[in-house]
C-alpha cells in the first residue's frame, strides 16, 4: 500500500509529463514501478479482433473486467468494450491521470465503432485495490507485470493470493507477459502471433479453476491446435 505521505512528498514527480521522472520516483517509493506500459495488452486487443483471437471474446463476455497495473494506453478498455465485457476498471496507481485521459480521447474517436461500457480508472496500488473486492467476483488481466516492476516476492505472493480470492469460479486470471503466476489455480499457456508483427510471439497464460476450464477446456484445446472458430 502506497503511504500518504511518501506520496504526498513524491506527488509532483508523480505528475511528471515524463516517464522516466515517474519511474525514478516510483521506485524510490517501493510500491511497484511506474512502467508506462500498453503494448502488451494492445497485442492482446489486436489478437481479440482476429478469428484464432476470437476466443477471448468468449471467455470475457458479460464478465467484470479488472486489468492490474494499467499504464497510460487504453487497450484493456479496448480489449473489454470489444469482448462484450460488463464493465471495466484500470488501476493504475502512477498513470491514472494519462490512462483517463486515454480511454477518453478512445472513446471519442472510436463512436459508432467500438461498444462502449462501463469503466472507471482507480488511482490505486494493485493489491490494495484488490483487497477491497469481494470474493469470486472478477475477470483479472495482468499485462506486462513482471519481477522487475514489482517491489518483491512478498509482495507478488499476495498479490496472486488476492487474485485467487476475487477471481469468480468459472472465469480465467488472464496473465500475459506477466511474473504473476498463483500456484493455486491450473493454467495453460497459449502461444499467439501479434497481429501488428507477425514475427513477434505473444503469450498468455490461462490461470482458472476447474469450473473455468470444464466450460471453456474444449475451446482452449482447438485454440491450442490452431483450429479457427
Amino acid at each position: 500500500m502506497v503511504n500518504p505521505e511518501d506520496e504526498q512528498s513524491h506527488a509532483p514527480s508523480l505528475q511528471s509529463r515524463d516517464w522516466r521522472e515517474r519511474l525514478s520516483t516510483s521506485r524510490d517509493m517501493g510500491t511497484g514501478f511506474a512502467a508506462p506500459g500498453g503494448e502488451f495488452t494492445r497485442a492482446l486487443y489486436e489478437w481479440a479482433l482476429t478469428d484464432q483471437g476470437y476466443f477471448l471474446r468468449d471467455i470475457l463476455r458479460g464478465r467484470r473486467v479488472v486489468e492490474l497495473g494499467a499504464g497510460m494506453m487504453p487497450f484493456g478498455y479496448a480489449l473489454a468494450a470489444t469482448c462484450g465485457a460488463r464493465n471495466f476498471v484500470a488501476v493504475e496507481p502512477f498513470y491514472a491521470d494519462m490512462q483517463k485521459k486515454s480511454v477518453s480521447c478512445l472513446i471519442e474517436e472510436r463512436q459508432g465503432t467500438l461498444p462502449r461500457i462501463p469503466y472507471k480508472v482507480e488511482s490505486m496500488d494493485m493489491l490494495e485495490y484488490l483487497k477491497g473486492e469481494a470474493d469470486n467476483l472478477l475477470c483479472v488481466v495482468a499485462c506486462g507485470i513482471e519481477d522487475c516492476i514489482l517491489p518483491g516476492p512478498d509482495y507478488r505472493k499476495k498479490v496472486e493470493g488476492e487474485v485467487v480470492r476475487v477471481l469468480e469460479e468459472d472465469a480465467f486470471f488472464l496473465s500475459s507477459h506477466s511474473d504473476l503466476f498463483p500456484r493455486e489455480l491450473k493454467s495453460v499457456e497459449v502461444n499467439f502471433p501479434r497481429p501488428s508483427n507477425p514475427k513477434v510471439q505473444d503469450r498468455l497464460r490461462l490461470h482458472g479453476r476447474p469450473d473455468a476450464f470444464d466450460r471453456y477446456g474444449k475451446k482452449i484445446e482447438r485454440l491450442r491446435l490452431g483450429v479457427k472458430r
